[in-house]
């Protein structure tokens, strides 16, 4: 087994370089929290495979003073400098953030020799983790299904909650109950099992359009199956046979359902039944604000409508699975300063609008101009990161997004922060008016006047 030095005073980050390394290299992984305690490892060891550093401890540039130490004792040991502030030889690899554990791993792999052949056989964990929601309509489980059970930092049991041919429904609601958001199958049937949900959430959204299925029932479908659409468009980059018709029947019961709710208090009631997650209500309220703006500004019409539910239903795709893998999540921009989020994961927030309309650029039929909504829906042209300084230099139905996006944002806040009291209309377009001053904007804002509650 190969050995490895880390040198790091993060005891987070000591754990999770040591977790990913031993479970996908193999390597075994020793810890030293500054370089005199490494030097002093290397001199007494000298058979250590590979040092891996943060650049800077302290004041200290870590880097280099290792990288010195091996030099001057003729130490023939490959070091991995992780940040870009130390100075060393450009040769010497460096995984420029400390939280890309991905690259890490690739780093330290290339490095030892470890082919890929040996990481895949390494990587392939027992368990593959399913959405919970995912299991809903789900009649008989084809594979035994299992709950995770922490026992400590390093180590899980796996109990066995359903067997094959079970019906999970009954019993889903008390893990759902409990906050759980995964529950796990062998790797070996995750795709029988994805499959499977994927049939049975295309069954009932073709249900939807029934007119005895109440609004509650959609209002949970919708959710499955924009969550099955979120990962198979965050895999794949692509929009098949199989997106198109979820998300036609999606947005079409979403019309339905913020038609049916002409108040903004039954649409809250709906979610929080419902126990919705954080990024759909979010996208489901900021659709009726943005629905209302439409109907009452001089220049809607029911085609920017139909136009606003598609671009609201894709917008946020590819941050679906960050926010389900990080249930805690709120707002989009304070994510990108939440220390649990990788690097990679960081750069998927701060690009989710241009991944989105990338991957729309193929979808048959796209309402014109959707794409561009999308990739602007923060008041950046490129797609790339959030505006401070919002401008004209955007289509009018991106300024709808983002002041229909903000007015959700702030509703949101209040009742998290008042315990579920309402927020005052007048309160929240007064910020809205404070924070978007030109023109444009404030006339979008000013129909929030007139919102229903």
């Amino acid at each position: 087994m190969s050995q490895a030095l880390i040198i790091s005073d993060n005891e987070v980050l000591n754990d999770l370089y040591t977790v990913n390394l031993e479970v996908y290299t193999g390597t075994n992984v020793t810890v030293k929290r500054n370089c005199d305690e490494a030097i002093e490892l290397l001199d007494l060891h000298p058979n250590i495979d590979v040092v891996i550093t943060l650049c800077m401890l302290e004041d200290t540039d870590s880097g280099a003073v290792i990288y010195k130490h091996l030099i001057e004792n003729d130490m023939d040991v490959p070091l991995i400098v992780i940040g870009k502030k130390s100075d060393v030889p450009s040769e010497i690899p460096q995984v420029s953030g400390c939280y890309d554990f991905k690259l890490l791993v690739r780093t330290v792999a290339k490095v030892l020799e470890i082919t890929a052949k040996d990481m895949a056989v390494l990587s392939v964990p027992e368990y593959y983790p399913i959405p919970i929601k995912l299991f809903y309509n789900v009649n008989e489980v084809p594979c035994d299904v299992f709950f995770k059970i922490k026992k400590s930092m390093f180590e899980s049991e796996y109990l066995k909650i359903f067997f094959r041919g079970d019906a999970p429904s009954p019993g889903i609601k008390k893990y759902i109950d409990e906050g759980v958001h995964f529950l796990y199958v062998d790797s070996l049937k995750r795709l029988e099992m994805i499959n499977l949900a994927s049939e049975c959430i295309l069954t009932e959204l073709k249900r939807l359009n029934g007119s005895d299925v109440s609004d509650e029932k959609k209002v949970e479908v919708i959710e499955q199956g924009i969550e099955l659409v979120a990962n198979r468009l965050f895999e794949t980059k692509e929009v098949n046979e199989e997106i198109i018709k979820i998300s036609e029947t999606c947005m079409e019961s979403i019309k339905d359902v913020v038609t049916n709710n002409p108040k903004l208090e039954n649409i809250l009631k709906l979610l929080t039944a419902n126990r919705a997650s954080y990024l759909y209500s979010h996208s489901i309220i900021a659709t009726y604000v943005a629905t209302h703006i439409i109907r009452t500004i001089s220049w809607g019409g029911d085609s920017h409508i139909d136009k606003i539910n598609f671009v609201f239903f894709f917008h946020d795709m590819f941050l679906a699975p960050i926010y389900t893998k990080y249930p805690e999540l709120r707002y989009e921009e304070e994510a990108l300063f939440n220390s649990k989020l990788t690097e990679e994961e960081k750069e998927t927030v701060l690009s989710h609008a241009r991944l989105a309309a990338d991957a729309l650029m193929k979808y048959p039929r796209l309402p014109l101009g959707a794409d561009q909504i999308i990739l602007q829906h923060h008041g950046m042209t490129n797609g790339q990161g959030f505006a401070m300084n919002f401008k004209d230099d955007i289509s009018p139905l991106a300024k709808v997004m983002i002041i229909a996006e903000a007015y959700t944002e702030e509703l949101m806040k209040s009742l998290e922060e008042s315990e579920g009291e309402k927020a005052t209309k007048e309160d929240i377009v007064a910020q809205l008016k404070s924070r978007y001053s030109k023109s444009t904007y404030i006339k979008i804002v000013e129909t929030l006047s007139e919102i229903k509650f």
